[in-house]
């Protein structure tokens, strides 16, 4: 496996990053930030971008739509757009939370939004009538982040009332609750499988769940300062972190060990994101620049390297690599400070290979130009 290479460095926000989305085909990304502008980027030879600034408040997430054809961001104003990225594109407006909006995620069929916002709810919205469709409750305090599962089965959410929930989109029921001693999620991820969920913990923590048997399964502790975004490769055998350590991390979920450590943001990773092909990831920073990745991860196929919930759970002696899983991990083990506890391989050497990308040639800010009416 080859190191991932840095292809662009990029700047054109005036302020922190805050989400970035690419679009089915790869070829494209949006970037938001506190600066109260979304970028859409091309690039190609030529580096392109556009801004769209119809939000006044900063926007806080973003997401390109299952068939390429919208954008929906949401902002600490209150209200959700859903832009065509041209500079033409049409803009429609949601409005119904009464506070800052967290996160935005379409459903597989692009045909619903889901939302969840500081006034503790989570709301789901029909696209093509702007139409508001239910509120899911139960969170106490605010909703940071809250993402389909990939069959659109499901809803996972994590709040600042250091729970994560699962709710059924169909009834509006809550139908789990994990609940953390010590940390709030920041943000949260699904499996490509849609068996697992994994959340960034602002104690310095990512754990990862079985929704099947509802155990935590994985966790690690090898950050040094809180971890606000996280991504699976679409494999499933990779997961992306940034954190507030300025660090970005490479896990492989099979060997359960961090294999690529990428430094060269001057701040806080604040997003990451696989394209959906897992050629490429991005990262945003707090410095205000973005960083496009060549994965060169390799592309195993989902159903040749992964588990069944219920059989297979142990790493094999040969043939296929399977998940590392922790079998005698409790959540009261993973959150104590006090204890040695090396269930999770967090008390071995770091072995990763740190790759920093101010040493490569393209650490250069590639001159963007940006394309306005």
């Amino acid at each position: 496996m080859l190191d991932p290479t840095l292809q662009r460095h990029l700047k054109g926000h005036r302020g922190k990053l805050t989400g970035l989305s690419f679009n089915p085909e790869g070829s494209r990304f949006v970037t938001s930030s506190v600066d109260n502008s979304a970028i859409v980027w091309t690039i190609n030879e030529q580096v392109r971008c556009m801004r769209f600034e119809a939000h006044t408040d900063v926007i806080n997430d973003v997401c390109w739509s299952p068939d390429g054809r919208i954008i929906a961001s949401v902002s600490k104003d209150r209200t959700v757009k859903i832009w065509v990225p041209s500079l033409l594109g049409n803009c429609d407006e949601f409005r119904g939370h009464t506070s800052n909006i967290r996160s935005v995620d379409f459903d597989p069929s692009g045909k619903k939004l889901l939302t969840s916002s500081d006034d503790k709810t989570i709301k789901l919205w029909k696209v093509s009538r702007k139409h508001f469709l239910s509120s899911f409750v139960g969170h106490t305090n605010w909703v940071r982040c809250a993402r389909f599962s990939p069959d659109g089965k499901l809803i996972a959410s994590c709040a600042d009332d250091r729970t994560l929930k699962l709710f059924d989109p169909a009834s509006g029921q809550c139908i789990h609750t994990f609940e953390d001693q010590k940390g709030a999620g920041c943000k949260i991820a699904w499996h490509p499988s849609g068996t697992l969920v994994a959340i960034a913990l602002d104690n310095n923590r990512v754990k990862i769940f079985d929704i099947h048997i509802r155990k935590l399964i994985q966790y690690y502790r090898i950050f040094d300062g809180p971890v606000v975004s996280l991504d699976f490769h679409p494999s499933g055998n990779y997961l992306i972190t940034g954190s507030e350590d300025g660090v970005t991390k490479i896990i492989d979920l099979l060997e359960g060990r961090q294999i690529f450590t990428l430094t060269g943001h001057k701040g806080p990773v604040t997003t990451v994101k696989f394209s959906r092909d897992g050629q490429l990831f991005a990262t945003g920073s707090e410095d205000r620049h973005v960083m496009l990745w060549k994965a060169n991860l390799d592309n195993e196929l989902e159903s040749n390297s992964l588990y069944s919930s219920t059989s297979s759970l142990e790493n094999p002696t040969g043939g296929e690599r399977k998940l590392s899983y922790n079998h005698d991990v409790s959540e009261t083990l993973a959150d104590d400070d006090e204890l040695s506890y090396n269930c999770n391989k967090e008390n071995l050497p770091d072995t990763s290979i740190y790759v920093d990308a101010t040493k490569t040639e393209n650490f250069k800010i590639s001159d963007a130009v940006e394309v306005s009416e």
